[in-house]
């Protein structure tokens, strides 16, 4: 018994993955080689209403986080045994810090609208167009570029004497006293040349930021070890590096083991479909979609990436305004499932639910977009509205895969999907039925944090680039009932579709006229 505890004691090595959610914030442990979740502390993402809008309050975050880390590391068997850790988050967010380290300004969540006005600084610089041609973009409100200027104008900061961290980097920076940007994350500030896989100079020159960004490092490479600070709270005598594994849907795709050719719907408060390429198309069709291209994390790729910002939103949102509990929503999505290929229930119950409930995403993006509800009635129940915005929200997500299918002249007939609907039968077939595709539900354990702590270990040689990974629950295959795929197709073209486009122009005068 004592020579089998020195065994494992050598041979067992474990990894932490951080991911940094907009609701909530995962810190999890995976054993080494076997990839096993050994164990896991979270907690909801702290959040500030200023007068402003929504910050993530970043320092309640770390303080949460590095508490985290000290209970997680110290409940280990083999504390000395940790590698490292690797951080994922949300893109688009992060902070300004001096040069004594501190934060300085807010930390303005991606999704805040605040920084629309801080379009107009950067078009009378750069056309739509110009802008795309370099980082592969569409101006957005949402991208760090906007943030930063809002920061600027309004907290009177002299960017010359700050450094720019997305949110991630920021965590890795607070654990080892080190700079580093990571190309994924940067990919979504505005300011990264896709071409040329560094910041660009005519960007940074434009809005006097030349020293603003810091230099990169490889995605899930390790920077360097706790600070001795962090390792004397940590009680850790043994060195424990740090790695920035990136933006967080792009490091679950790593645990999907997502491939050139496939398609990742990855799902979480936002929702995204991602594709990888070997090389980026700056085609003005793409940018009139609002399609998004980035830096993939490994294997010198790069992504095509399309957000739908309301998705698990949309359920959290359901829950709050109807005070439906967990268990009474489990009740819910289980009534439901009985009656999915019950084709005079789903028409009798038919409403068209539009999830624009924080803006809209690509093909007609827009961050002032609003949600559109058709069919309530006096007798509609809950289980009716609940439905509704499933069905919604796999129409919405038709509507965005018809888009990149038809610009990179593609088929997909397998969706593979990691996230919050990978849990979710209902909404898994569903999305079956409606897109009339092939569903793979990859339910992994905290993909994100899996997928982080894998790139880590193909960059620092811990784990087989090689060798296939086991999921811990089997993969479920969802087969789309043509009956069913038949009537939303109808649905799709005779009522989404009117309805998307006459909102869509709706919103447009109504800009216009304001």
């Amino acid at each position: 018994m004592i020579i089998k505890r020195k065994v494992n004691k050598e041979v067992y090595m474990y990894s932490i993955g951080i991911d940094i959610g907009t609701t909530n914030c995962k810190l999890c442990v995976f054993e080494l080689l076997s990839l096993k979740l050994i164990d896991s502390y979270s907690f909801a993402t702290p959040k500030i209403n200023s007068k402003y809008g929504y910050d993530f309050d970043i320092e309640a975050l770390y303080s949460q986080l590095e508490q985290g880390l000290i209970q997680t590391i110290n409940s280990l068997s083999y504390a000395e045994k940790v590698k490292n850790i690797v951080i994922a988050s949300v893109g688009e967010s992060g902070v300004l810090i001096n040069q004594e380290g501190e934060v300085v300004g807010p930390c303005i969540t991606w999704y805040d609208t605040r920084t629309q006005k801080n379009l107009a600084d950067i078009n009378q610089k750069f056309s739509d167009e110009e802008l795309y041609s370099i980082t592969g973009i569409p101006i957005h409100s949402n991208y760090s570029l906007t943030k930063i200027l809002w920061i600027r104008e309004n907290c009177n900061i002299n960017l010359q004497q700050v450094k720019w961290l997305c949110i991630a980097e920021y965590i890795a920076y607070k654990l080892t006293n080190q700079k580093r940007a990571e190309c994924s994350l940067a990919s979504r500030t505005l300011a990264y040349d896709l071409k040329n896989h560094c910041w660009s100079e005519k960007i940074q020159s434009a809005f006097a930021i030349n020293h603003l960004f810091a230099d990169f490092t490889q995605s899930g490479k390790n920077i360097e070890v706790l600070t001795s600070t962090i390792s004397t709270k940590l009680n850790c005598n043994q060195p424990i590096f740090v790695a920035i594994g990136g933006h967080d849907h792009m490091c679950g795709s790593i645990a999907a083991e997502l491939k050139p050719g496939e398609i990742l719907n990855s799902t979480g408060t936002t929702e995204g479909l991602l594709l990888l390429l070997e090389k980026v198309n700056f085609n003005k069709s793409f940018l009139t979609s609002q399609l998004s291209f980035g830096k993939y994390v490994k294997d010198d790729l790069y992504t095509l990436y399309a957000s739908l910002p309301s998705a698990g939103y949309s359920i959290e949102w359901f829950k709050r305004t109807f005070s439906v509990t967990d268990e009474n929503f489990d009740l819910l999505i289980e009534s439901l499932l009985n009656k999915l290929d019950d084709i005079n229930y789903i028409k009798n119950s038919l409403n068209i639910f539009i999830p624009h409930l924080r803006g809209s995403g690509p093909p007609k993006r827009n961050i002032d977009s609003k949600g559109l509800w058709y069919g309530l009635g006096e007798n509609s129940t809950l289980a009716d509205i609940l439905l509704s915005i499933f069905q919604g929200l796999c129409f919405e997500l038709k509507n965005t895969l018809i888009t990149i299918e038809q610009l990179t002249v593609t088929h997909h007939p397998i969706i593979k999907v990691i996230g919050a609907a990978a849990k979710n039968p209902l909404w898994l077939q569903l999305k079956a039925d409606i897109l009339g595709r092939e569903i793979l539900s990859c339910n992994i354990k905290e993909a994100v944090c899996k997928g982080g702590v894998m790139l880590a270990g193909y960059e620092n040689h811990y784990l087989d680039k090689n060798a296939h990974i086991q999921f811990d629950n089997p993969i479920a295959r969802y087969i789309p009932n043509p009956k069913m795929t038949e009537y939303y197709h109808q649905i799709f073209a005779d009522y989404y579709q009117p309805f998307f486009e006459f909102k869509t122009s709706l919103e447009f005068k109504l800009k216009k006229d304001n």
